[in-house]
């Protein structure tokens, strides 16, 4: 099937950009789909994820006692 005859040069590339946007949001939804924010998280490794470990916290109370002269 030739389609150069049919559609000049500025429809072609209109057609092959409109193309290339529905490929790139096929890739992104497939890549959301798949990928780790498309997953279900329980609730208990959620609370894992946010808690800060303890030296962090004592780090953070050292360095706020120290102030510049």
């Amino acid at each position: 099937m030739d389609v150069s005859g049919m559609f000049s040069d500025d429809q072609m590339a209109v057609i092959c950009c409109f193309g290339a946007l529905a490929v790139c949001g096929m890739i992104a939804g497939l890549s959301f789909r798949f990928g780790p924010a498309g997953r279900e998280q329980n609730p208990a490794q959620t609370l894992r994820n946010q808690r800060l470990p303890l030296q962090n916290l004592q780090n953070q109370t050292q360095h706020k006692d120290r102030r510049a002269a």
